[in-house]
């Protein structure tokens, strides 16, 4: 019998993946569907000319004019439904051994774009980048309010990742606290430190680029990479190559390089897998700068064509059917939209 399941364990966060390094058999493994756009425009809050139903403007990208108005490229604004809000205390409650505290941070939408059926991956690089504007204003301006801790992006796109409209939009999110998929990678990054004195982070580009079986696309400061105990089918980091623990920092460079290989992987992406549904999260370090040499900002992409079952929940294991060298494999061969 031959086996083609590897256990394999996530060199940051420790965490573990049943990975199938067998050969790649697409849809036998898993479910290809294409996130559809079906939210009627005349319903839709985020549609330019809605102004008013979204809420009022915390930033915007415009050439011109009042705000609250049409005229707008990008829209951040607060969430109708936020998980946490700024009002609240920062006291830690205790009863024996439960603990609890006030639903205190922030909750903002980026709307990134005017046009209803347009999704993000579409924009034309100059677009992408207003969106990756957007992100890095909002993050250094929550990170002024020193009750907040860490931030965090994150973007549904269609049913299957959990989004509830269709119209494109990302999410950002200030917490009191680190939050724990955060702090797993904190933790990892730091014992590597100080077992080895050096970024684990810089040590995994260094290996990845010395194995490029799992590389995606390497350009001159930007990498894409399919992470060795990927958790999903064609899950891919796109990072800086060089350190940069804060992607509040990123320079304008930065983003445009970062709008320009988004757009490269996502065609590839879609290629491969016809237009899924996907989770975009971006990890950046917390706003105290004790993990600043010892972190990278990165984004992940994760495509959503498998389902999370009672192995997941069970187990905390993952379990992956295409190996991540098999996916980064068919990525680079994809030449639509590359």
């Amino acid at each position: 019998m031959v086996i083609t399941t590897e256990l394999r364990t996530d060199p940051i966060s420790g965490r573990m993946v049943a990975v199938d390094t067998g050969a790649f058999k697409r849809r036998d493994d898993f479910e290809l569907e294409r996130a559809p756009l079906d939210d009627a425009a005349s319903q839709c809050p985020f549609c330019e000319g809605h102004e008013s139903s979204a809420g009022p403007e915390i930033l915007a990208w415009r050439e011109g004019g009042p705000a609250n108005v049409p005229g707008w490229s990008v829209r951040v604004i607060p969430n109708r439904n936020p998980m946490l809000r700024i009002e609240g205390g920062m006291e830690v409650r205790t009863d024996g051994v439960f603990e609890s505290r006030d639903g205190l941070g922030a909750h903002e939408v980026i709307v990134e774009t005017p046009i209803h059926d347009q999704p993000l991956h579409a924009l034309e690089p100059d677009r992408l980048w207003r969106v990756f504007w957007a992100w890095r204003a909002r993050m250094q301006d929550l990170r002024r309010d020193r009750r907040f801790v860490s931030t965090v992006i994150f973007k549904n796109h269609g049913r299957a990742s959990g989004a509830r409209l269709d119209h494109a939009h990302s999410q950002v999110i200030a917490f009191p606290d680190i939050p724990p998929a955060l702090a797993e990678k904190l933790r990892g990054a730091a014992r590597h430190r100080v077992k080895n004195n050096r970024c684990i982070y810089c040590d995994l580009t260094a290996r990845e680029l010395a194995d490029s079986r799992r590389i995606v696309v390497d350009a001159d400061t930007m990498l894409a990479l399919a992470p060795f105990a990927a958790r999903v089918p064609f899950e891919t980091w796109v990072m800086p190559r060089d350190h940069s623990a804060r992607f509040e920092d990123a320079s304008d460079a930065a983003l445009e390089a970062l709008a320009t290989m988004f757009k490269s992987i996502m065609a590839r992406i879609d290629w491969a897998l016809e237009q899924p549904a996907y989770n975009l999260v971006l990890h950046t370090a917390p706003i105290a700068p004790e993990a600043d040499a010892s972190f990278h900002w990165h984004l992940e992409i994760l495509p959503r064509v498998t389902r999370y079952s009672g192995l997941e929940w069970g187990s905390g294991v993952h379990r992956n059917p295409v190996a991540p060298e098999e996916a980064a494999q068919v990525l680079r061969d994809a030449t639509v939209g590359a």
